[in-house]
């Protein structure tokens, strides 16, 4: 009579290179926009505004 094997631990699988490459080139691209975004939010002031008025049809 042969007696039932315990059931075998799976190993720890990895993530692929790929997808890590991919999620690294996202994570930074994401960064740099962000920080852009600062930089825009932070000069927003430096930045010259003018005020449009329309003129009276004749």
């Amino acid at each position: 009579m042969d007696l039932p094997q315990p059931p075998h631990r799976p190993r720890a699988t990895r993530a692929p290179t790929n997808g890590l490459k991919l999620m690294l080139a996202a994570l930074i691209i994401f960064a740099l926009l962000a920080g852009y975004g600062q930089w825009e939010h932070f000069r927003r002031s430096e930045v010259i505004t003018g005020t449009v008025r329309l003129t009276p049809n004749e």
